[in-house]
């Protein structure tokens, strides 16, 4: 019989992914999702996914929706919980926003490793818990950099599971790096002056880690089929934003350069707190990286196959960011 991954945010980009890899493994996949009418909901299940609806703010629907999985894929939503805040609390203070979206992604974060201990101590079946987090950047930099919430805030969740040591034992954890898609999602760094330029702090050379979201299915199949207790960073490449640039330079046939900026330059680009979120972010990894207890994905299996920056930005439609510089 075939075992089953319950995977939460299953209409996203990393959760899409996951539940993508496990069908094509003969899995049993359970989407977790708010709504089982939507259309990207429906879309899933014409795909052969089960799908069942829970709250992150109901533990009971939780514990209903994990029940039975042999592997459950968990992850938090920070910027939803910022964005909604955002308009209102950025005229408050620089973190009010962070500080709120922090507090409710903490508090939801904490109600799914619950769910999953008591679905664990109750049926033991589950053979590994994943959850996708991020390292704390405040004590990565040395407490230099503060405002990095989204990346603090998973960074407590993955503190309070593993305080639970009979659920710690079963699970891994799955630190996304930059998505290699920021860029033509979100280009508000970019700018025209006679060449195409993305402006962010850190140095231009600086080594960070990218990550395509397709690419998630691969990290968490290779999780399962690790020893657990895992600190992996889910990179598709290491590289600069020079590379990307010049990559985008000859993909595209336009010349793009990336440019350093201060965060207090990010911060004066988008005040609120989110030119300093996102500064503050770019500038850890720019200055010291995401820790070194992490484990690369190639030190569990050498060949795994994943997306590199030249791919993705050959498959990549650039056209409406160009179009709006």
């Amino acid at each position: 019989m075939a075992k089953t991954i319950a995977i939460l945010g299953v209409t996203g980009n990393q959760g899409g992914s996951v539940a993508s890899t496990f069908l094509s493994l003969g899995w049993q996949v359970r989407g977790i999702t708010r709504s089982a009418t939507s259309p990207a909901a429906l879309d899933l299940k014409a795909r052969g996914i089960t799908l069942i609806e829970a709250d992150q703010d109901d533990s009971a629907s939780l514990v209903k929706a994990f029940s039975g999985a042999h592997v459950i894929f968990a992850m938090t939503d920070f910027w939803a919980a910022f964005s909604e805040s955002y308009g209102k609390l950025s005229k408050v203070s620089d973190r009010a926003a962070g500080e709120h979206a922090r507090e409710i992604e903490v508090t939801r974060g904490k109600k799914l490793v619950d769910a999953a201990a008591k679905v664990l101590a109750d049926e033991a079946v589950l053979e590994r818990f994943v959850l996708s987090t991020l390292p704390g950047f405040k004590d990565v930099s040395g407490g230099k950099y503060t405002f990095a919430y989204h990346f603090d805030g998973k960074a407590d969740i993955s503190a309070y599971l593993k305080g639970k040591e009979t659920l710690w034992a079963k699970s891994s954890l799955l630190n996304m790096g930059f998505y290699m898609t920021n860029l033509v999602k979100s280009g508000t760094m970019v700018g025209f002056t006679k060449k195409y330029v993305m402006r962010k702090p850190g140095k231009n050379t600086a080594i960070h880690p990218f990550v395509n979201t397709r690419d998630t299915g691969a990290f968490v199949e290779l999780l399962v089929n690790s020893p657990p207790c895992q600190d992996l960073l889910g990179v598709s490449e290491m590289g600069s934003y020079n590379t990307f640039m010049e990559l985008l330079t000859e993909v595209s046939g336009k010349s793009c350069i990336s440019q350093e900026i201060s965060v207090e330059d990010a911060d004066k680009a988008l005040p609120g707190g989110l030119g300093r979120e996102v500064g503050e972010s770019t500038a850890t990894s720019a200055e010291f990286g995401w820790g070194k207890h992490l484990v690369m994905p190639k030190d569990l299996n050498p060949d795994i196959k994943l997306t590199s920056l030249r791919k993705y930005i050959e498959g990549e439609n650039w056209t409406d960011l160009f179009n709006k510089m």
